[in-house]
């Protein structure tokens, strides 16, 4: 196994905790570690302009993965989309009835659709939510911060998938971090795969490893367990 590529969630990776979407110092710093010895590619569920924003101020090397993996950026700036339509407006309404609130930012979103949860969110509600989408053969998404909805087919995993092929590259060249449910098809792909330590128990099953810290500060951990033997 040669890594040459890291895959890194950025919400409750790069920042500060899976709470919060400050941007950690030891996160941006781990960033710039690792751009400097490997490919670094942030795969990320916001919209394609969010993260090619980060990624240009971050300053890493690699493509970018949008809308969780939906739509990759590479640094010519052309871009490949791996989902194909929108979801239809009668299951975003029908979910919007649950409480659950659109996502400014969906005006920028070609495929994946994003809603913030209501004050009263529990796992019945997202279940019921899940319903819905399953009812229009829709994928479901919780990332931990926020509700996704998209065409099956999608994630992260197939957003990378892309780039490894682009690249000539193969999932055993690949190390990959995270903390959502959005991010496990990812961490069960990637040969070497770590959780933050505030990482749902699923995510931290799907990892090949657990961080001792959470957030930026976990991402520092990884990185300088990557780094080390160079």
């Amino acid at each position: 196994m040669e890594i040459k590529l890291v895959a890194v969630d950025v919400d409750g990776t790069i920042t500060e905790s899976s709470r919060d979407l400050k941007l950690s110092h030891e996160g941006i710093e781990a960033v710039r570690s690792l751009t400097s010895a490997f490919t670094v590619v942030l795969v990320s569920g916001s919209s394609l302009p969010v993260v090619a924003s980060l990624t240009y101020y971050l300053g890493t090397n690699g493509p970018i993965v949008a809308e969780n993996g939906c739509i990759v950026l590479y640094k010519d700036l052309t871009e490949e989309h791996i989902c194909r339509r929108r979801p239809p407006e009668e299951a975003l309404e029908a979910i919007e009835k649950l409480g659950f609130k659109r996502a400014w930012h969906n005006k920028y979103r070609h495929y994946d659709i994003s809603f913030k949860p209501p004050r009263n969110f529990s796992r019945e509600l997202l279940e019921r939510a899940r319903k819905v989408a399953e009812e229009h053969d829709l994928a479901l998404i919780w990332s931990g911060f926020a509700l996704h909805v998209q065409e099956k087919g999608g994630g992260k995993d197939r957003g990378v998938e892309a780039v490894l092929r682009k690249l000539g590259l193969e999932w055993g060249n690949v190390a990959a971090v995270g903390d959502g449910e959005n991010d496990i098809p990812l961490l069960s792909r990637a040969a070497l795969s770590a959780a933050t330590a505030d990482s749902s128990e699923e995510v931290k099953r799907a990892a090949k490893l657990v961080l001792s810290k959470p957030g930026g500060r976990g991402l520092w951990e990884f990185a300088q367990m990557l780094l080390l033997p160079l």
